[in-house]
Formats: C-alpha cells, sequence, structure tokens
C-alpha cells in the first residue's frame, strides 16, 4: 500500500500525488486496488486536492474485509502469472538425483541453454527436441509414439516434445553433443564408441558426459535356411555357402565379431557371397547359397514378397561364445524371435544382436528426462501396443540392455521410484 508521511503530506501537489499512485509505477495493482489505495489516502490529501466523502464510515471488520479483498485481488494478479513459469526441477522438496547431480534446478540454471530451450520470466520451460532416423525406418515412429506420451500430460509437466527425422545414429551422437538434440535414438554399438572415443568416433574424442535414458528392443539376427535344409545351428554352417549381406551391412559387421569369438574368419565356409539384402532372400530359395542372415526388424519388408513354393526357416544362433563377446562388447546382448512372428515358427528362436537405445546429455533436463521415462514406464503396455517391434519389450530391461554410457541423473530417480534399479 501506498504511504505518506505526515511531513510530507503538506509538501507534495496534488498531481504529484497522483503521479505517485499511477499504475505504472505501481505494476502489480489492478485497477481496483488502485481505486482502493485512492480512496484510503483521501482523508489525508495535500490542500487544493479533492476529498472523497464515503457516505457511511467503515467499520473495523468491513474495514478488513477491505483489506482482504485488495490483498487477493493482488495476489491473482501476481499467481496469474506465476504460475505459468516452472522451474526445472523435478518436483517440489525432491530429493537428489543420485550421485552425479544433487541439485538439478542449479543444473538446469548453469548448463548451456539448446536452441530449444525457451525462458519466460527468467525461469526455464522445456521443449525437448528427439533426432530418430530415417522417416521410413524404425525409430522415427518410435519417436512418434515418446513424444505423444509426453505431450498428453504437458498441461501438467510443462514439456513439449517435438522430433526431426534424421540420418541415424551417428549424426544423432553428434548433433546432440553440438546441442543440437535434446534426445536422441543410437544403436547400442555407437552408443559405446561415441562415449568412449572409438571406432568411427576416435577423431570426435570420447564423451564423458553422454547419458543413456532406456533401452528399446533388441534386434537379433536372423539365420534363415530352407525349411528341408540339414541345418540347425551355427556351427553347421560350415563348409557351406552362405550370405551375411553386403561387406558393409550391419549384420556383416556384427557376425564378424562372433567369427572372432569362435576363431573362424571366411575360410571356415565353402563360399561367402557378399551381396545386398534384397538380394539374399531370392539367391537363397533359387539355391544359389544355403543360409542367409538379416535384421529381424527388416524381415518384413524382405519375406513380404516371398515365392509361395519356398519354404524357409529360422536357425537359432546361442551358445558359450555369445556370452563371451556380450561380456567382452556389453553392447550386445541377447533376444529372441518370438513364436509365430516370422515363417511360421512354432517356438521362440534365440539369438542376439544389438539394441536400439536413447540417450541424452548429462546437462539435459532431468525433469524432462523423468517424465519421459515415467510416461514410457506407466504406460508399458499401451508403449508395446503402438509399434510392432516393441511388442516384445521387456520393462526390467530398460535402465539396463546394451547401455554402456552411466543412466542420466532424471531416469535414476524415476527407475528408483518404480523399484526397477537393482540396489
Amino acid at each position: 500500500m501506498f504511504i505518506v508521511s505526515a511531513s510530507a503530506r503538506k509538501n507534495i501537489t496534488a498531481e504529484q500525488f497522483n503521479t505517485s499512485l499511477n499504475q505504472e509505477n505501481h505494476p502489480s495493482l489492478n485497477t481496483r486496488s488502485h481505486n482502493f489505495l485512492l480512496f484510503r489516502s483521501a482523508n489525508s490529501l495535500p490542500e487544493g486536492m479533492p476529498r472523497a466523502k464515503p457516505k457511511r464510515p467503515l467499520t473495523a471488520i468491513k474495514y478488513c474485509c477491505v483489506i482482504l479483498a485488495m490483498v487477493s485481488l493482488v495476489a491473482c494478479d501476481r499467481g496469474a502469472s506465476d504460475v505459468t513459469d516452472l522451474s526445472d526441477d523435478i518436483s517440489a522438496g525432491s530429493p537428489e538425483l543420485g550421485t552425479e547431480v544433487t541439485n538439478p534446478i542449479a543444473l538446469a540454471d548453469t548448463s548451456t541453454p539448446t536452441a530449444k530451450q525457451r525462458t519466460t520470466r527468467g525461469k526455464a520451460t522445456s521443449h525437448l527436441l528427439l533426432g530418430t532416423g530415417n522417416v521410413n525406418g524404425v525409430y522415427f515412429p518410435i519417436g512418434g509414439v515418446i513424444c505423444r506420451l509426453l505431450n498428453r500430460h504437458k498441461p501438467l509437466h510443462r514439456i513439449r516434445c517435438s522430433l526431426e527425422s534424421t540420418g541415424g545414429s551417428i549424426y544423432n551422437l553428434r548433433e546432440l553433443k553440438k546441442g543440437n538434440f535434446d534426445l536422441v535414438f543410437a544403436q547400442s554399438d555407437w552408443q559405446y564408441h561415441a562415449y568412449n572415443g572409438s571406432s568411427t568416433f576416435e577423431a570426435d574424442g570420447p564423451n564423458p558426459e553422454l547419458r543413456a535414458v532406456f533401452a528399446l528392443e533388441p534386434d537379433p539376427l536372423a539365420l534363415i535356411v530352407k525349411s528341408d535344409s540339414e541345418i540347425k545351428g551355427f556351427d553347421d554352417l560350415e563348409n557351406r555357402s552362405v550370405s551375411f549381406g553386403y561387406a558393409r551391412s550391419l549384420q556383416h559387421r556384427i557376425i564378424n565379431d562372433l567369427l572372432a569369438a569362435k576363431g573362424w574368419d571366411d575360410s571356415n565356409f565353402k563360399r561367402v557371397r557378399r551381396m545386398s539384402d534384397t538380394k539374399q532372400v531370392g539367391e537363397l530359395c533359387a539355391d544359389k547359397v544355403e543360409a542367409i542372415l538379416l535384421l529381424t526388424s527388416s524381415l518384413t519388408d524382405y519375406l513380404r514378397d516371398l515365392d509361395q513354393n519356398c519354404s524357409l526357416r529360422l536357425v537359432p544362433i546361442d551358445g558359450p561364445e555369445i556370452e563371451k563377446m556380450i561380456t567382452e562388447k556389453p553392447y550386445y546382448r541377447t533376444g529372441q524371435i518370438g513364436k509365430g512372428m516370422y515363417l511360421g515358427s512354432k517356438e521362440n528362436v534365440k539369438s542376439f544382436g544389438l539394441g536400439a537405445t536413447f540417450v541424452a546429455m548429462r546437462s539435459t533436463s532431468p525433469k524432462a528426462i523423468y517424465h519421459v521415462v515415467k510416461e514410457i514406464v506407466e504406460n508399458f503396455k499401451d508403449f508395446q501396443l503402438l509399434h510392432p517391434s516393441l511388442k516384445d519389450l521387456s520393462m526390467k530391461e530398460l535402465p539396463y540392455a546394451g547401455l554402456s554410457a552411466p543412466l542420466h541423473p532424471g531416469a535414476i530417480r524415476y527407475y528408483k521410484e518404480a523399484r526397477l534399479l537393482k540396489k
């Protein structure tokens, strides 16, 4: 409330008094509270200023009511604007988010904001940008599913999620490091190499600020033979004609690691034909090769036009060499091709391969990452149904499978709440 001392009352003009009460000098006061101040000061106005003459004096009770009304009006005005500003912590009075970041608010305030972060009156509001993959691939629609889940509750957590199609894992990880994305898809092996600065990322150097958020489904290798073949397991491929795809294909790169673990090379086969994935099924049906190797995620496309006269089946890939390789290269993981999913298989088929993961930088908002993980876990059954590749996803594997980088603090917080982290 505006107060004029007794000594100052006689030394100001009416014009000066009105100016001092002008709303521009008191932006927090609305019209009602401003008029009330004028009314309250009427009995102590300078000479020459007209005095308000109320019809009846205010009793003490009425006076208190007016005071309360004015305070409420001012509070409402301020509250209406303040409610849109949310700090970057996960919840008021939330406990620490693990050993790495003990104060998520401080982290959000001191980290370099990305181009996607917006500020309102000095407090951060989140815009989460996802880097996914090719529009025609698997991970662009999965990114859309994540954003759809998150945006359903945007009025509550005030996080807006959007996504972009990209060139894939390597591009995503480099752009994430530059601050151009907040959360990206990356295959588990490229996550490992980006964190450690190895392979393609050797020139980039290690990225110790990379943090894992969750693992998605594995993409196991699919070893396929003709239904009447004598091949029952991977060891039966010795001295046979095979195709593992073209030389730079992902499955060829994976199988080379398995061959190294087994102490094998191309000389263990009768012939290794290198060809594109689109040709492999046709060559197998034409008896040009005895076994082919594809990724489970691509089987639907390559089996769509399968000749009805060509009967094929899946062969398991397992054994102690697989466990040894996973121990040495933690970005690999075991998986299985579900019963009845492909080629009429009557039981689950064991295999292994890489997995899909989502990663962020350590500086990415803990609040945003917390709510991403929360939406996936609390809507897990719906999440699985939103894309075929998520059907066999296990909730228990979200914080572990194929993850090489440390978990993000926001993810740690929710996994602990949901009791999905091992103690």
